[in-house]
């Protein structure tokens, strides 16, 4: 079973690796990859309710290879043929695939270890397992693709389905363990409402950027539309008998909306990795390697998280201690990063705060969940999982890359305006480098004008780089200070503790 779940990490579609590959050889905008391939992450919430229905009524064996199957001829597809629209839609598909067989296998490793049906115990390995094979992955993945073609990447996604195919062939038995509860009608409508709204708050994200915002109609139409297919899609959940996704869930159980508002949290500081990317990725261009060597320093960081938290939960820490440890985590990890912005960087000087940035990550994960999902009964852990996952992957994940990415181009223009003032013949700085690339270029057979317009690009880049760095170290600094607020305004948050009062609990822990 672990190896399962392992393996589903190696089924990839667009990576953030890829993206840029795929943009640069197909010529399309890197927003219009950007955006479908957020795909995967709305495949992967908008099939939870619909497979729910699926396996109560298919053998479990027969479904799994059904999705398996389907994700070794999608793999193949997008491997064989050289369709840009296709590799971009097929995204979405091979996210709603990968939860489906992700939803069984964790049911399995459940009930084949009891020590997992502990709220802390089951998140504590889980998502160490999950989180161990996904920067596996990435250690794997990044130097086939820096050292052959980047379509090489489905060709590992159908092996990777291959194998678990035939694992599931060999082991898995064909008998009914349950009596086939009738399909009933699956609510195709809402998951269509639930998917155009995902799709157009993620549109509005992702260009909001490069269109300016709410200045642009197109902005302005996706708002409007994303406004009115939530609004359709609540009122038909409290219209129908049997709801897509019963929103009960978050009155019903008072822990469920405060964990998963602090997921929301979480991911705004989780989303600064994508300053961190940045940052190597200027100073790493053009090497993958550097990724698989990020990939060791977070999977020890994961390696080490996840499984202590969930021990430390299950014997009693309390949840606002291990919070609140988590977001000082944070604010460490960002202070050490800015303090270390320079243009020759190290590698070496990115180890400790990638490293406090995982451990971070799995304890604020592994303790928000637990916090959530304890004492949900069965028949509600669906919509529950349902709002976890949009939360945290839709809400969350768009909203952070949104966030950051803007923040940098705002700041990155108005440094750049800042020290623009001072480029002039008066500053002697400006005289030096002005003078030096002017001669380099003369020295290599340049005549005086067009040296003088090379040297006086040279020097704007700089510049422009320069307002980069500036940029990226307030944006940190900025971020580390709410992340130190957090951590202890989350110590107030009481009600973090409200699992241990007994008069309260309606239903056992365990």
């Amino acid at each position: 079973m672990m190896l399962l779940i392992i393996l589903q990490a190696f089924v990839l579609g667009i990576t953030s690796t890829t993206a840029s590959r795929l943009a640069a050889f197909y010529g399309i905008e890197p927003e219009t990859v950007v955006w479908l391939s957020q795909a995967g992450a709305i495949g992967m919430v908008a099939i939870i309710p619909v497979y729910y229905r699926l396996r109560m009524y298919f053998q479990k064996s027969d479904l799994l290879q059904l999705a398996l199957g389907l994700q070794v001829l999608l793999a193949l597809l997008c491997y064989t043929i050289n369709y840009a629209p296709l590799l971009l839609v097929s995204n979405f598909f091979i996210g709603m695939l990968k939860l489906a067989c992700l939803l069984d296998f964790i049911s399995l490793l459940t009930n084949e270890y009891p020590v997992m049906r502990h709220r802390a115990m089951f998140y504590g390995i889980y998502y160490t397992i999950a989180r161990f094979g996904g920067e596996l992955a990435d250690i794997f993945v990044n130097p086939v693709l820096e050292d052959y073609d980047w379509h090489d990447i489905y060709l590992i996604s159908a092996t990777a389905a291959g194998i678990c195919m035939l694992l599931c062939v060999l082991l898995f038995h064909r008998q009914r363990m349950h009596r086939r509860v009738p399909l009933y009608q699956v609510d195709w409508l809402s998951m269509l409402l639930f998917v155009i709204a995902a799709f157009l708050f993620s549109y509005m994200l992702t260009y909001g950027k490069t269109l300016d915002w709410f200045e642009d109609n197109t902005i302005q139409y996706a708002l409007i539309g994303c406004v009115i297919t939530t609004l359709l899609f609540i009122y038909r959940q409290f219209r129908l008998k049997r709801p897509f996704w019963d929103l009960r869930v978050f009155s019903l159980y008072k822990q469920v909306p405060l964990g998963i508002a602090f997921m929301v949290v979480l991911y705004v500081f989780y989303s600064t990795g994508f300053l961190f990317n940045y940052y190597a990725a200027y100073n790493f261009r053009g090497e993958e390697n550097y990724l698989s060597q990020v990939a060791i320093i977070v999977l020890c960081a994961y390696m080490i998280s996840f499984p202590l938290t969930g021990w430390l939960l299950c014997r009693g820490v309390q949840r606002r201690i291990m919070l609140s440890v988590g977001f000082m985590l944070y604010a460490g990890s960002l202070y050490l990063f800015g303090n270390n912005i320079q243009t020759a960087a190290t590698f070496e000087a990115l180890i400790i705060p990638y490293l406090m940035q995982g451990m971070a990550y799995g304890l604020v994960l592994t303790t928000l969940s637990t916090f959530a999902a304890t004492n949900v009964p069965r028949k509600m852990n669906g919509d529950r999982v349902m709002g976890s996952l949009s939360f945290r992957y839709i809400i969350g994940s768009f909203a952070g890359y949104a966030l950051y990415s803007n923040w940098l181009f705002r700041d990155t223009a108005t440094h750049a305006t800042w020290l623009s003032e001072s480029l002039t013949y008066d500053n002697p700085l400006y005289g030096r480098e002005l003078g030096a690339f002017s001669a380099l270029y003369r020295s290599h057979g340049m005549d005086v004008q067009h040296a003088t317009l090379a040297a006086q690009a040279m020097v704007q880049k700089k510049l422009q780089l320069q307002a980069m760095l500036m940029s990226i170290r307030d944006i940190t600094m900025y971020v580390a200070i709410i992340a130190t607020v957090a951590a202890v305004l989350v110590l107030l948050v009481r009600r973090f503790e409200m699992h241990e009062v007994a008069a309260k609990n309606k239903y056992k822990i365990v």
